[in-house]
């Protein structure tokens, strides 16, 4: 049942952006889960006028993000928000074509739960377990706190992207109870 369920929702990444409206704000997976075909299909769009405004919540974007969806071309459809200034958009952020949302990192899932209407979440995931889940694999920070609070949830499988298992720890370990 799982397998067919999954099969049915496929799609391409360009159908997968197909439903995102103007000025929708959109979180994206940090780091490792920084979606490549996603946030190319985002660009895809904003290039082709299809979508005119981009709102972009986001954080240390690597080069994926950089060629694409904040790429120089793009600025005058994409809003950004930084949550951290890194070296790839300090420019951008000093001269006025990017925010930043000062925090503690450990503050952003209660930002985003509870200060911000978040539209999409994009994010890349490991492969389904024999059960059908899927996992945030290395990089499960705030943005699951984004995919849970999404009006919509868009994941890019990759089969390399680790998943955390369980026998991994000891038997000693798995036994512990919270509490006294």
């Amino acid at each position: 049942m799982c397998r067919s369920l999954y099969h049915n929702k496929l799609t391409t990444p360009d159908k997968a952006v197909e439903r995102v409206k103007d000025r929708s704000l959109l979180i994206y997976g940090v780091a490792l889960a920084e979606p490549p075909a996603l946030l190319e299909a985002f660009a895809k769009r904003l290039r082709a006028g299809d979508l005119k405004k981009l709102r972009i919540l986001s954080s240390l974007p690597l080069a994926h993000a950089q060629n694409t969806v904040l790429a120089p071309d793009l600025v005058d459809c994409v809003e950004r928000c930084s949550q951290f200034v890194g070296a790839g958009d300090r420019g951008l952020v000093h001269v006025g074509l990017n925010d930043y949302l000062p925090n503690h990192f450990h503050q952003m899932p209660k930002l985003i739960s509870e200060y911000m209407t978040v539209d999409v979440a994009a994010t890349t995931v490991s492969p389904t377990d024999k059960s059908g889940y899927f996992t945030f694999g290395a990089a499960n920070d705030f943005t699951s706190t984004a995919a849970r609070c999404a009006k919509y949830l868009i994941v890019e499988v990759n089969e390399n992207m680790p998943r955390p298992r369980r026998e991994k720890y000891p038997a000693s370990f798995r036994g512990w109870k919270k509490g006294p």
